[in-house]
């Protein structure tokens, strides 16, 4: 391996992303005359706010139909510093004009040179003749910030493949799954990317019902058989973006990266549908991870949950 692939190993482009945004929305609250600065990631139809110097108006996590937001007017080419935006006749027919006075806006591109989200600023009222904005200022930072992403996304799959390969190496001896020590550590990721990118997550926890009445009329070998039967099942199943671990005893769980909320429920049928024509009966929850809202550990907790809800009732 090469001194530069070694050095793009070790660089965590989510964590240099997330630092570099907070630094950045930190400056411009500090010099421009708007409360609110956030670098956002539009989504699944909804701009979602990931890092965000709070005051009046914005907050971690908070979404919005892209449609109706204020950015998605700027990105279609309305002016990206507005004063007054009840005043503005690209922005006055919107109904977030009555919450916010002001906004500037410059949209932020991927590795993929697409769209990743917006650099945004609001505050509730207009701003005066005396106040000013720095357009160039707000245009030179989101440039700054865009290349930064495009650096963080390439060096982070890099990092991320070498270290997917030491998680896939830890497997459960019996089905060849990940072990609990290879699930921890894709987790561990998936929160990174979910912290820093907005990366859509989703987790799934299931449960095989009747494991211990097989192994004390069958034997062990018929439980075992079972698990494997179960673990094959999930494994051809999965998509190259989804992980499937055996978590211990009788508990699978799935990591789905890139299932967003509105596609968690048809997704993850698919296996239990797979399951129940196999004739091996399960109990299944699952959730999906959002910025601001739920991490990846409460989102295990919560499809964990439901699960036993769904095994019990």
């Amino acid at each position: 391996m090469t001194r530069v692939a070694e050095d793009t190993q070790k660089f965590n482009g989510a964590q240099i992303f997330t630092d570099s945004s907070e630094q950045a929305i930190a400056y411009l609250k500090a010099h421009t005359p708007l409360t609110d600065w956030s670098v956002s990631r539009v989504i699944d139809g909804e701009q979602v706010h990931l890092h965000v110097e709070p005051d009046q108006l914005l907050t971690t996590g908070q979404r919005v139909e892209w449609e109706e937001s204020l950015c998605s007017r700027m990105a279609n080419g309305a002016a990206h510093v507005v004063g007054n935006t009840r005043l503005d006749p690209d922005y006055s027919s919107m109904r977030f004009s009555a919450k916010v006075g002001a906004y500037a806006g410059y949209t932020l591109k991927d590795d993929r040179d697409e769209m990743f989200g917006v650099l945004c600023g609001v505050r509730t009222d207009p701003l005066t003749e005396e106040e000013k904005i720095d357009e160039e200022l707000v245009a030179l930072i989101s440039s700054l910030l865009s290349a930064q992403l495009k650096l963080a996304r390439v060096a982070d799959r890099e990092r991320r493949n070498s270290e997917l390969s030491d998680a896939l190496a830890q497997t459960d001896a019996l089905t060849g799954l990940l072990n609990r020590r290879g699930w921890d550590k894709i987790t561990s990721d998936a929160q990174e990317r979910l912290e820093a990118f907005g990366d859509a997550v989703s987790v799934a926890v299931i449960d095989l019902n009747g494991l211990k009445v097989v192994n004390d009329i069958q034997g062990h070998v018929a439980g075992d058989d079972l698990l494997q039967r179960t673990g094959e099942i999930l494994r051809n199943k999965s998509t190259e973006s989804c992980r499937v671990a055996r978590y211990g005893g009788d508990e699978f769980m799935i990591l789905a990266n890139g299932v967003s909320p509105s596609q968690t429920e048809s997704y993850f049928s698919a296996f239990t549908d797979a399951l129940e024509d196999a004739g091996i009966s399960v109990a299944m929850g699952h959730c999906s991870a959002q910025p601001g809202r739920t991490n990846v550990e409460q989102c295990i907790a919560e499809a964990d949950a439901l699960m036993y809800r769904q095994k019990y009732q």
